[in-house]
Protein backbone atom coordinates (compact mmCIF):
# COMPACT_ATOMS: atom_id res chain seq x y z
CA UNK A 1 0.00 0.00 0.00
CA UNK A 2 2.91 2.45 0.57
CA UNK A 3 4.45 2.14 -2.63
CA UNK A 4 1.46 2.24 -3.95
CA UNK A 5 0.76 6.11 -2.61
CA UNK A 6 4.23 6.63 -3.04
CA UNK A 7 4.14 6.35 -6.90
CA UNK A 8 0.72 8.05 -7.13
CA UNK A 9 2.54 11.14 -5.20
CA UNK A 10 6.07 10.90 -7.75
CA UNK A 11 3.65 10.72 -10.88
CA UNK A 12 1.29 13.80 -9.77
CA UNK A 13 4.17 15.47 -8.68
CA UNK A 14 6.02 15.58 -11.78
CA UNK A 15 2.92 16.00 -14.13
CA UNK A 16 2.39 19.18 -12.31
CA UNK A 17 5.36 21.15 -11.12
CA UNK A 18 5.45 23.77 -12.63
CA UNK A 19 2.44 25.89 -14.45
CA UNK A 20 2.31 25.79 -18.46
CA UNK A 21 4.93 22.67 -18.88
CA UNK A 22 2.05 20.22 -18.95
CA UNK A 23 3.22 19.74 -22.89
CA UNK A 24 6.51 18.61 -22.14
CA UNK A 25 6.78 17.15 -18.57
CA UNK A 26 6.72 13.17 -18.05
CA UNK A 27 6.95 10.93 -15.06
CA UNK A 28 10.30 9.75 -14.06
CA UNK A 29 9.52 7.52 -11.36
CA UNK A 30 6.93 5.23 -12.50
CA UNK A 31 8.66 1.83 -10.65
CA UNK A 32 6.30 1.88 -7.45
CA UNK A 33 3.35 1.09 -10.32
CA UNK A 34 2.28 -2.43 -9.64
CA UNK A 35 -1.04 -3.29 -11.45
CA UNK A 36 -3.80 -2.24 -13.04
CA UNK A 37 -5.51 -1.23 -9.86
CA UNK A 38 -3.62 1.16 -9.53
CA UNK A 39 -4.04 2.85 -12.98
CA UNK A 40 -7.31 3.03 -11.99
CA UNK A 41 -6.67 4.76 -8.33
CA UNK A 42 -5.14 7.06 -10.79
CA UNK A 43 -7.64 7.62 -13.13
CA UNK A 44 -10.46 8.21 -11.09
CA UNK A 45 -8.60 10.80 -8.65
CA UNK A 46 -7.02 12.42 -11.80
CA UNK A 47 -7.64 11.30 -15.13
CA UNK A 48 -11.80 12.01 -14.72
CA UNK A 49 -12.98 15.34 -14.18
CA UNK A 50 -12.94 16.51 -10.74
CA UNK A 51 -16.55 16.57 -9.60
CA UNK A 52 -17.90 18.77 -7.43
CA UNK A 53 -21.29 20.91 -6.52
CA UNK A 54 -20.80 25.16 -6.86
CA UNK A 55 -24.01 25.25 -4.46
CA UNK A 56 -23.77 28.69 -4.34
CA UNK A 57 -22.36 32.40 -4.45
CA UNK A 58 -20.50 31.95 -1.91
CA UNK A 59 -18.28 28.93 -3.23
CA UNK A 60 -18.35 29.58 -6.90
CA UNK A 61 -15.77 31.49 -8.54
CA UNK A 62 -15.08 31.18 -12.17
CA UNK A 63 -10.94 31.94 -11.89
CA UNK A 64 -10.60 28.87 -9.41
CA UNK A 65 -8.48 25.86 -10.47
CA UNK A 66 -11.33 23.02 -11.81
CA UNK A 67 -13.31 25.74 -12.34
CA UNK A 68 -14.26 24.55 -15.98
CA UNK A 69 -15.75 26.12 -18.81
CA UNK A 70 -18.69 27.68 -16.45
CA UNK A 71 -18.55 30.41 -18.82
CA UNK A 72 -20.05 28.75 -21.58
CA UNK A 73 -22.86 29.11 -20.10
CA UNK A 74 -22.89 33.10 -20.45
CA UNK A 75 -22.17 33.21 -24.06
CA UNK A 76 -25.33 31.74 -25.75
CA UNK A 77 -28.40 32.59 -26.90
CA UNK A 78 -30.55 30.50 -24.28
CA UNK A 79 -29.24 32.84 -21.70
CA UNK A 80 -30.19 37.13 -20.54
CA UNK A 81 -29.07 38.67 -18.03
CA UNK A 82 -31.47 38.84 -14.71
CA UNK A 83 -30.97 42.36 -13.13
CA UNK A 84 -33.60 43.65 -10.24
CA UNK A 85 -33.16 46.03 -7.38
CA UNK A 86 -30.59 47.64 -5.41
CA UNK A 87 -26.69 47.56 -6.63
CA UNK A 88 -26.22 46.20 -2.41
CA UNK A 89 -23.11 44.34 -3.51
CA UNK A 90 -21.95 42.92 -6.88
CA UNK A 91 -23.46 39.17 -7.72
CA UNK A 92 -22.07 36.24 -9.68
CA UNK A 93 -23.09 37.94 -12.96
CA UNK A 94 -21.60 41.07 -12.53
CA UNK A 95 -18.04 40.14 -11.11
CA UNK A 96 -17.57 36.68 -12.87
CA UNK A 97 -19.73 36.38 -16.24
CA UNK A 98 -20.47 40.00 -17.48
CA UNK A 99 -17.24 39.87 -19.42
CA UNK A 100 -18.40 36.97 -21.24
CA UNK A 101 -21.80 37.42 -21.52
CA UNK A 102 -20.98 41.05 -23.86
CA UNK A 103 -18.09 38.97 -25.46
CA UNK A 104 -15.53 41.39 -23.95
CA UNK A 105 -12.09 40.41 -26.16
CA UNK A 106 -10.50 39.51 -23.30
CA UNK A 107 -12.70 38.07 -21.01
CA UNK A 108 -11.01 36.73 -18.77
CA UNK A 109 -11.55 39.64 -16.03
CA UNK A 110 -13.45 40.14 -13.09
CA UNK A 111 -14.66 44.20 -12.88
CA UNK A 112 -11.38 44.63 -15.12
CA UNK A 113 -8.78 42.67 -13.60
CA UNK A 114 -7.29 39.88 -15.33
CA UNK A 115 -7.36 36.41 -13.93
CA UNK A 116 -5.71 33.25 -15.78
CA UNK A 117 -7.80 31.11 -18.15
CA UNK A 118 -7.42 27.51 -15.86
CA UNK A 119 -9.04 25.79 -17.96
CA UNK A 120 -6.79 24.87 -21.00
CA UNK A 121 -3.90 24.11 -18.08
CA UNK A 122 -6.03 21.88 -16.25
CA UNK A 123 -7.78 20.03 -19.61
CA UNK A 124 -3.95 19.61 -20.53
CA UNK A 125 -2.99 18.24 -17.35
CA UNK A 126 -5.55 15.58 -17.66
CA UNK A 127 -4.21 14.39 -20.37
CA UNK A 128 -0.79 14.18 -19.39
CA UNK A 129 -2.09 11.91 -16.74
CA UNK A 130 -3.88 9.92 -19.40
CA UNK A 131 -0.91 9.60 -21.55
CA UNK A 132 1.36 8.30 -18.65
CA UNK A 133 -1.05 5.56 -17.91
CA UNK A 134 -1.94 4.36 -21.42
CA UNK A 135 2.51 3.76 -21.78
CA UNK A 136 2.80 2.10 -18.26
CA UNK A 137 -0.35 0.00 -18.70
CA UNK A 138 1.61 -2.20 -21.26
CA UNK A 139 3.71 -3.68 -18.54
CA UNK A 140 0.89 -5.11 -16.98
CA UNK A 141 1.17 -8.21 -18.57
CA UNK A 142 0.50 -10.02 -15.17
CA UNK A 143 -2.97 -8.13 -15.37
CA UNK A 144 -5.63 -10.03 -17.67
CA UNK A 145 -6.38 -8.22 -20.88
CA UNK A 146 -9.86 -7.40 -19.75
CA UNK A 147 -8.43 -5.16 -17.01
CA UNK A 148 -5.95 -4.20 -19.48
CA UNK A 149 -8.66 -3.15 -21.65
CA UNK A 150 -10.37 -1.32 -19.29
CA UNK A 151 -7.90 0.72 -18.28
CA UNK A 152 -6.93 1.72 -22.26
CA UNK A 153 -10.52 1.98 -22.99
CA UNK A 154 -11.23 4.94 -20.39
CA UNK A 155 -8.37 6.74 -20.92
CA UNK A 156 -8.42 6.76 -24.77
CA UNK A 157 -12.12 7.84 -24.26
CA UNK A 158 -11.31 11.11 -21.86
CA UNK A 159 -8.27 12.03 -24.42
CA UNK A 160 -10.77 12.64 -26.86
CA UNK A 161 -13.23 13.94 -24.81
CA UNK A 162 -10.66 16.48 -23.24
CA UNK A 163 -9.23 17.40 -26.82
CA UNK A 164 -12.94 17.91 -28.07
CA UNK A 165 -13.62 20.20 -25.46
CA UNK A 166 -10.15 21.99 -26.04
CA UNK A 167 -10.42 22.59 -30.08
CA UNK A 168 -13.95 23.52 -29.48
CA UNK A 169 -13.43 25.93 -26.99
CA UNK A 170 -9.91 27.60 -28.81
CA UNK A 171 -10.46 26.85 -32.14
CA UNK A 172 -12.59 27.54 -35.02
CA UNK A 173 -15.42 24.84 -35.67
CA UNK A 174 -14.60 22.01 -37.95
CA UNK A 175 -14.94 23.25 -41.72
CA UNK A 176 -14.52 20.83 -44.24
CA UNK A 177 -13.15 23.54 -46.43
CA UNK A 178 -11.00 25.14 -44.19
CA UNK A 179 -10.18 22.08 -41.47
CA UNK A 180 -6.55 21.33 -42.85
CA UNK A 181 -5.61 24.67 -42.61
CA UNK A 182 -7.29 26.21 -39.43
CA UNK A 183 -5.32 26.35 -36.36
CA UNK A 184 -6.31 23.85 -33.72
CA UNK A 185 -4.51 23.24 -30.22
CA UNK A 186 -1.13 21.68 -29.73
CA UNK A 187 -1.89 17.68 -29.79
CA UNK A 188 0.85 15.50 -27.27
CA UNK A 189 -0.20 11.99 -26.75
CA UNK A 190 3.46 10.77 -25.64
CA UNK A 191 4.50 11.20 -22.08
CA UNK A 192 7.89 11.46 -23.39
CA UNK A 193 9.74 14.86 -22.95
CA UNK A 194 9.93 16.63 -26.02
CA UNK A 195 12.77 19.76 -25.88
CA UNK A 196 10.56 21.51 -28.19
CA UNK A 197 8.15 24.33 -28.15
CA UNK A 198 4.35 23.15 -29.31
CA UNK A 199 2.52 24.37 -31.60
CA UNK A 200 -1.07 24.84 -32.43
CA UNK A 201 -1.68 21.52 -34.77
CA UNK A 202 -4.90 21.71 -37.70
CA UNK A 203 -8.77 21.43 -36.63
CA UNK A 204 -8.44 18.71 -38.61
CA UNK A 205 -5.87 17.16 -37.52
CA UNK A 206 -7.27 17.14 -33.72
CA UNK A 207 -10.11 15.93 -34.94
CA UNK A 208 -9.26 12.54 -36.67
CA UNK A 209 -7.03 11.51 -33.25
CA UNK A 210 -10.60 12.04 -31.67
CA UNK A 211 -11.87 10.08 -33.92
CA UNK A 212 -8.98 7.64 -33.59
CA UNK A 213 -9.18 7.82 -29.65
CA UNK A 214 -12.75 7.13 -29.67
CA UNK A 215 -13.04 3.94 -32.05
CA UNK A 216 -9.78 2.52 -29.73
CA UNK A 217 -12.04 3.12 -26.73
CA UNK A 218 -15.21 1.38 -28.47
CA UNK A 219 -13.24 -1.52 -29.05
CA UNK A 220 -11.20 -1.97 -25.46
CA UNK A 221 -14.18 -1.23 -23.69
CA UNK A 222 -16.62 -4.05 -25.89
CA UNK A 223 -17.97 -6.27 -22.57
CA UNK A 224 -16.36 -4.28 -19.73
CA UNK A 225 -19.33 -3.56 -17.57
CA UNK A 226 -18.89 -0.31 -15.49
CA UNK A 227 -19.61 0.03 -11.76
CA UNK A 228 -21.16 3.62 -12.56
CA UNK A 229 -22.58 6.24 -14.87
CA UNK A 230 -19.68 8.06 -13.19
CA UNK A 231 -16.73 5.36 -15.38
CA UNK A 232 -16.40 5.49 -19.43
CA UNK A 233 -18.23 2.63 -21.33
CA UNK A 234 -18.67 1.75 -24.43
CA UNK A 235 -21.80 3.26 -24.87
CA UNK A 236 -20.46 7.23 -24.24
CA UNK A 237 -17.58 6.63 -26.61
CA UNK A 238 -20.22 5.44 -29.44
CA UNK A 239 -22.36 8.18 -28.73
CA UNK A 240 -19.33 10.81 -28.07
CA UNK A 241 -18.25 9.94 -31.40
CA UNK A 242 -21.26 9.81 -33.35
CA UNK A 243 -21.19 13.71 -32.27
CA UNK A 244 -18.32 14.42 -33.57
CA UNK A 245 -19.13 12.82 -36.93
CA UNK A 246 -22.16 15.26 -36.44
CA UNK A 247 -19.58 18.12 -36.22
CA UNK A 248 -17.41 16.80 -39.02
CA UNK A 249 -19.80 16.50 -41.16
CA UNK A 250 -19.97 12.69 -41.63
CA UNK A 251 -23.05 12.13 -41.28
CA UNK A 252 -23.07 8.50 -42.84
CA UNK A 253 -20.86 7.51 -39.94
CA UNK A 254 -23.49 7.94 -37.10
CA UNK A 255 -26.50 5.79 -37.86
CA UNK A 256 -24.84 2.26 -37.31
CA UNK A 257 -22.77 3.62 -33.93
CA UNK A 258 -26.52 4.77 -32.61
CA UNK A 259 -28.17 1.77 -33.56
CA UNK A 260 -25.62 -0.28 -31.37
CA UNK A 261 -26.47 1.67 -28.10
CA UNK A 262 -30.20 1.45 -28.77
CA UNK A 263 -29.78 -1.73 -29.24
CA UNK A 264 -28.69 -2.15 -25.39
CA UNK A 265 -30.21 1.12 -24.15
CA UNK A 266 -33.58 2.04 -25.05
CA UNK A 267 -35.27 3.28 -22.05
CA UNK A 268 -36.42 6.77 -22.49
CA UNK A 269 -38.49 7.95 -20.00
CA UNK A 270 -41.90 9.16 -20.38
CA UNK A 271 -42.13 12.89 -19.21
CA UNK A 272 -45.58 13.01 -19.41
CA UNK A 273 -46.02 10.48 -16.56
CA UNK A 274 -42.92 10.42 -15.01
CA UNK A 275 -44.20 12.57 -12.01
CA UNK A 276 -40.12 13.40 -11.63
CA UNK A 277 -39.37 17.04 -10.59
CA UNK A 278 -36.09 16.80 -13.14
CA UNK A 279 -34.75 14.06 -15.04
CA UNK A 280 -30.91 14.49 -14.63
CA UNK A 281 -30.44 12.62 -11.45
CA UNK A 282 -27.73 9.48 -10.92
CA UNK A 283 -29.62 6.43 -11.43
CA UNK A 284 -32.13 8.07 -14.50
CA UNK A 285 -32.19 5.41 -17.48
CA UNK A 286 -31.14 8.56 -19.44
CA UNK A 287 -28.14 8.87 -18.38
CA UNK A 288 -25.45 6.81 -20.28
CA UNK A 289 -22.02 9.18 -18.51
CA UNK A 290 -21.43 12.26 -16.22
CA UNK A 291 -17.94 13.83 -14.70
CA UNK A 292 -17.33 17.14 -14.17
CA UNK A 293 -18.96 19.92 -12.08
CA UNK A 294 -22.40 20.69 -11.45
CA UNK A 295 -22.34 24.59 -12.45
CA UNK A 296 -26.10 25.40 -12.54
CA UNK A 297 -25.82 26.70 -8.85
CA UNK A 298 -23.36 29.43 -9.00
CA UNK A 299 -24.07 30.30 -12.69
CA UNK A 300 -28.01 30.94 -12.15
CA UNK A 301 -28.97 30.39 -8.12
CA UNK A 302 -28.96 33.79 -6.61
CA UNK A 303 -31.45 34.04 -4.49
CA UNK A 304 -28.89 35.22 -1.15
CA UNK A 305 -30.29 38.52 -0.97
CA UNK A 306 -33.88 39.74 -0.58
CA UNK A 307 -32.89 43.15 -2.19
CA UNK A 308 -30.85 42.37 -5.17
CA UNK A 309 -30.84 40.03 -8.39
CA UNK A 310 -27.88 39.47 -9.88
CA UNK A 311 -27.92 36.47 -11.80
CA UNK A 312 -28.34 34.82 -15.37
CA UNK A 313 -32.04 33.70 -16.51
CA UNK A 314 -33.28 31.90 -19.09
CA UNK A 315 -33.56 33.81 -22.66
CA UNK A 316 -36.78 34.76 -24.29
CA UNK A 317 -35.51 32.94 -27.45
CA UNK A 318 -35.29 29.55 -25.42
CA UNK A 319 -38.94 30.30 -24.17
CA UNK A 320 -40.37 30.85 -27.45
CA UNK A 321 -39.00 27.41 -28.81
CA UNK A 322 -40.21 25.46 -25.73
CA UNK A 323 -43.46 26.92 -26.69
CA UNK A 324 -43.43 25.90 -30.05
CA UNK A 325 -44.81 22.77 -29.62
CA UNK A 326 -47.99 22.73 -27.37
CA UNK A 327 -47.65 20.27 -24.24
CA UNK A 328 -43.89 20.46 -24.27
CA UNK A 329 -43.56 19.06 -20.79
CA UNK A 330 -39.77 20.07 -20.62
CA UNK A 331 -40.64 24.02 -20.29
CA UNK A 332 -42.19 23.23 -16.70
CA UNK A 333 -39.26 20.76 -15.99
CA UNK A 334 -36.19 23.34 -16.67
CA UNK A 335 -37.68 26.61 -16.09
CA UNK A 336 -39.24 28.12 -13.22
CA UNK A 337 -40.40 31.55 -11.64
CA UNK A 338 -37.51 33.09 -10.07
CA UNK A 339 -38.19 34.02 -6.55
CA UNK A 340 -37.73 38.17 -6.98
CA UNK A 341 -37.67 39.85 -10.49
CA UNK A 342 -40.57 37.87 -12.43
CA UNK A 343 -37.18 36.37 -14.38
CA UNK A 344 -36.84 32.75 -15.14
CA UNK A 345 -33.86 30.67 -13.99
CA UNK A 346 -32.88 27.07 -15.27
CA UNK A 347 -34.20 24.41 -12.88
CA UNK A 348 -32.90 21.41 -15.05
CA UNK A 349 -30.53 19.94 -12.39
CA UNK A 350 -32.53 20.86 -9.24
CA UNK A 351 -36.09 20.66 -9.71
CA UNK A 352 -38.81 22.97 -9.74
CA UNK A 353 -39.37 23.79 -6.33
CA UNK A 354 -36.50 23.75 -4.89
CA UNK A 355 -33.09 25.26 -4.27
CA UNK A 356 -31.59 22.03 -3.26
CA UNK A 357 -28.84 20.61 -5.03
CA UNK A 358 -28.19 16.94 -6.03
CA UNK A 359 -26.38 15.24 -3.59
CA UNK A 360 -23.00 14.16 -4.23
CA UNK A 361 -24.52 10.68 -3.87
CA UNK A 362 -27.19 11.37 -6.73
CA UNK A 363 -24.97 13.47 -8.69
CA UNK A 364 -25.13 14.69 -12.03
CA UNK A 365 -22.87 16.94 -13.85
CA UNK A 366 -24.07 19.61 -16.51
CA UNK A 367 -20.44 19.76 -17.41
CA UNK A 368 -19.97 17.00 -19.21
CA UNK A 369 -23.40 14.89 -19.72
CA UNK A 370 -24.02 12.12 -22.27
CA UNK A 371 -27.74 11.36 -22.38
CA UNK A 372 -29.58 8.48 -24.47
CA UNK A 373 -31.86 11.11 -26.08
CA UNK A 374 -28.72 12.41 -27.79
CA UNK A 375 -28.71 9.49 -29.29
CA UNK A 376 -32.05 10.20 -31.00
CA UNK A 377 -30.98 13.85 -31.81
CA UNK A 378 -27.48 12.65 -33.51
CA UNK A 379 -29.56 9.55 -35.26
CA UNK A 380 -32.44 11.94 -37.04
CA UNK A 381 -29.95 14.46 -37.64
CA UNK A 382 -27.76 12.31 -39.72
CA UNK A 383 -30.56 10.71 -41.22
CA UNK A 384 -32.18 13.86 -42.24
CA UNK A 385 -28.90 14.80 -43.77
CA UNK A 386 -28.68 11.91 -45.69
CA UNK A 387 -31.99 12.30 -47.10
CA UNK A 388 -33.73 9.64 -45.22
CA UNK A 389 -36.41 11.65 -44.00
CA UNK A 390 -39.24 9.31 -43.13
CA UNK A 391 -36.76 7.45 -40.78
CA UNK A 392 -35.65 10.85 -39.17
CA UNK A 393 -38.99 11.88 -38.81
CA UNK A 394 -39.55 7.98 -36.85
CA UNK A 395 -36.86 8.59 -34.44
CA UNK A 396 -37.64 12.31 -33.63
CA UNK A 397 -41.02 11.50 -32.81
CA UNK A 398 -39.86 8.28 -31.00
CA UNK A 399 -38.27 11.18 -28.39
CA UNK A 400 -40.54 13.57 -28.51
CA UNK A 401 -43.35 11.99 -27.76
CA UNK A 402 -42.17 10.96 -24.42
CA UNK A 403 -42.03 14.50 -23.75
CA UNK A 404 -44.78 16.20 -25.44
CA UNK A 405 -48.11 16.03 -24.74
CA UNK A 406 -50.49 15.01 -28.09
CA UNK A 407 -47.70 15.34 -30.27
CA UNK A 408 -48.14 16.20 -33.30
CA UNK A 409 -47.99 14.08 -36.83
CA UNK A 410 -44.62 15.51 -37.67
CA UNK A 411 -44.52 15.70 -41.92
CA UNK A 412 -41.20 18.35 -42.15
CA UNK A 413 -38.83 17.40 -44.87
CA UNK A 414 -35.22 18.56 -46.19
CA UNK A 415 -34.65 21.94 -44.53
CA UNK A 416 -37.40 22.13 -42.14
CA UNK A 417 -36.77 19.10 -40.93
CA UNK A 418 -33.49 19.82 -40.08
CA UNK A 419 -34.10 22.83 -38.37
CA UNK A 420 -36.94 21.20 -36.35
CA UNK A 421 -33.84 18.79 -34.93
CA UNK A 422 -31.96 21.58 -33.78
CA UNK A 423 -34.62 23.42 -32.43
CA UNK A 424 -35.50 19.84 -30.05
CA UNK A 425 -31.79 19.49 -29.76
CA UNK A 426 -31.91 22.91 -28.10
CA UNK A 427 -35.05 21.95 -25.74
CA UNK A 428 -33.48 18.96 -24.88
CA UNK A 429 -30.31 19.79 -24.01
CA UNK A 430 -29.78 23.29 -23.27
CA UNK A 431 -27.74 24.49 -20.40
CA UNK A 432 -25.84 21.22 -20.74
CA UNK A 433 -22.88 22.91 -22.40
CA UNK A 434 -23.66 21.84 -25.81
CA UNK A 435 -25.41 25.17 -27.11
CA UNK A 436 -22.66 27.17 -27.97
CA UNK A 437 -20.83 24.68 -29.80
CA UNK A 438 -23.65 23.68 -31.94
CA UNK A 439 -23.81 27.19 -32.77
CA UNK A 440 -20.87 27.42 -34.07
CA UNK A 441 -21.33 24.16 -36.15
CA UNK A 442 -24.39 25.38 -37.65
CA UNK A 443 -22.75 28.19 -39.06
CA UNK A 444 -20.12 26.22 -40.96
CA UNK A 445 -22.50 23.35 -41.68
CA UNK A 446 -21.78 21.79 -45.50
CA UNK A 447 -25.49 21.06 -45.64
CA UNK A 448 -28.10 23.50 -44.63
CA UNK A 449 -25.89 25.89 -42.92
CA UNK A 450 -27.01 28.27 -40.44
CA UNK A 451 -25.11 31.07 -38.96
CA UNK A 452 -26.68 32.96 -36.19
CA UNK A 453 -26.16 36.00 -34.19
CA UNK A 454 -27.08 36.16 -30.81
CA UNK A 455 -28.33 39.31 -28.72
CA UNK A 456 -27.49 39.95 -24.93
CA UNK A 457 -29.55 42.58 -23.28
CA UNK A 458 -28.06 44.52 -20.40
CA UNK A 459 -30.00 46.23 -17.48
CA UNK A 460 -28.40 47.73 -14.62
CA UNK A 461 -29.93 48.02 -10.74
CA UNK A 462 -32.69 51.02 -9.64
CA UNK A 463 -33.98 52.44 -6.73
CA UNK A 464 -36.36 49.71 -6.03
CA UNK A 465 -36.05 46.25 -4.60
CA UNK A 466 -36.13 42.73 -5.79
CA UNK A 467 -39.41 42.93 -6.74
CA UNK A 468 -38.40 45.65 -9.74
CA UNK A 469 -37.10 44.15 -12.31
CA UNK A 470 -33.73 46.65 -13.51
CA UNK A 471 -33.66 49.45 -16.03
CA UNK A 472 -33.33 48.63 -19.67
CA UNK A 473 -30.17 50.47 -20.83
CA UNK A 474 -29.69 48.64 -24.32
CA UNK A 475 -27.89 45.58 -25.62
CA UNK A 476 -24.41 43.63 -26.83
CA UNK A 477 -24.83 41.43 -29.94
CA UNK A 478 -22.37 38.94 -31.24
CA UNK A 479 -22.54 38.89 -35.23
CA UNK A 480 -23.07 35.60 -36.91
CA UNK A 481 -20.17 33.36 -36.99
CA UNK A 482 -17.14 33.79 -38.46
CA UNK A 483 -17.11 37.66 -37.48
CA UNK A 484 -17.09 38.32 -34.04
CA UNK A 485 -15.43 36.27 -30.91
CA UNK A 486 -16.77 33.04 -31.68
CA UNK A 487 -13.32 31.56 -30.54
CA UNK A 488 -11.73 32.16 -26.63
CA UNK A 489 -8.47 33.62 -26.39
CA UNK A 490 -5.50 31.46 -25.73
CA UNK A 491 -4.08 31.63 -22.22
CA UNK A 492 -1.27 34.01 -21.78
CA UNK A 493 0.66 31.96 -20.00
CA UNK A 494 0.45 29.60 -22.76
CA UNK A 495 1.69 31.92 -25.17
CA UNK A 496 4.97 33.24 -23.10
CA UNK A 497 5.52 29.75 -22.11
CA UNK A 498 5.79 28.61 -26.07
CA UNK A 499 8.19 31.53 -26.76
CA UNK A 500 5.20 32.87 -28.90
CA UNK A 501 5.44 29.62 -30.80
CA UNK A 502 1.13 29.30 -30.04
CA UNK A 503 -0.29 31.17 -32.01
CA UNK A 504 -3.17 33.17 -30.77
CA UNK A 505 -6.58 34.26 -31.56
CA UNK A 506 -8.15 37.36 -32.93
CA UNK A 507 -11.39 38.60 -30.64
CA UNK A 508 -12.92 41.75 -31.03
CA UNK A 509 -15.21 44.18 -28.64
CA UNK A 510 -18.69 44.20 -28.38
CA UNK A 511 -20.01 47.91 -27.72
CA UNK A 512 -23.54 48.29 -25.90
CA UNK A 513 -25.86 49.65 -28.32
CA UNK A 514 -29.37 51.57 -27.76
CA UNK A 515 -32.37 50.61 -29.81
Amino acid sequence: MKKRYTFLICLLGCLWGACGDFLTEESHELMYARDCKDMEELLIGNGYMKASLAANVATYDVSAVNSYYSWLFAMDDDVQAAIAGLEITKGVFTNELRAFYQWEAAPFNIKGDAFEDKNWATLYEHIAVLNVILDKVEEFTHDTEEDRNSVRGQCHFLRAAYYYLLVNIYAKPYDNVTAYSDLGVPLKLSPVVEDKNFTRTPVDSVYNQIVHDLQMAVDYLEGIEMPSVNRANQDAARLLLSRVYCYMGKWDLVPELCRQILKGKDSLMNMKSSGQATWLYNGCPEIIFTQGHSLGAGVFYQETNADMVDALAISPGLLEVFSEEGGDVRKDLVCREHKYGGFLLPAKLTGKDTLTLNSMKTYVSDCFLLRLSEVYLNLAEALAMTDRDPEAREVLTDLMETRIHDLRTLTESGEALVKLIRKERRRELCFECQRWFDLRRYAVSPKYPEAISVRHAMFEHNAGNANTPGDYIGYYELPAYPDGSWVMPIPTYEIEQTEGAIIQNERVDCFLKDE
